[in-house]
């Protein structure tokens, strides 16, 4: 069985998108899913992009903790659709809005996104399910 965590994170209609991406996850891996508490979190500006303004100027931030006997592809695959599914156009996101990213931190304990990994608010939502 594999384990892997997901950061959920949301800045447009972000409590629905992070509710409804719960619900989601949870059909997707029956096998188990855990979730954080969520938490704000200021947006990061990434070099050469527009400061972000109101309601995307933060972020809604989750984590899942799960389990599956499907591979690393898949279940990089099966975010990818949920994303898609619920309406995450990257051309949008030029705009500052994301509907919602998932990204996949840890399989089985290894770190796939250290930038992601270190951040205080991924931090926080992990301390809530220890």
């Amino acid at each position: 069985m594999n384990q892997f965590i997901i950061l959920l994170a949301s800045n447009s209609e972000a409590e629905k998108n992070i509710a409804e991406a719960r619900i989601i996850l949870s059909l997707a891996f029956p096998e188990g899913a855990r979730f954080s508490e969520n938490h704000w979190s200021a947006a990061l500006i990434k070099e050469g992009q527009p400061v972000p303004q109101g309601e995307c100027a933060k972020y809604l931030n989750a984590v899942c903790v799960a389990q599956s006997v499907s591979t690393l592809r898949d279940i990089q695959i099966v975010l990818k659709k949920i994303e898609l599914d619920m309406g995450r156009i990257r051309s949008v996101e030029m705009h500052g809005r994301v509907a919602i990213d998932l990204d996949l931190v840890e399989w089985n304990g290894e770190i796939l996104r250290p930038k992601d990994a270190i951040q205080g608010y991924y931090q926080a939502c992990l301390k809530d399910l220890m």
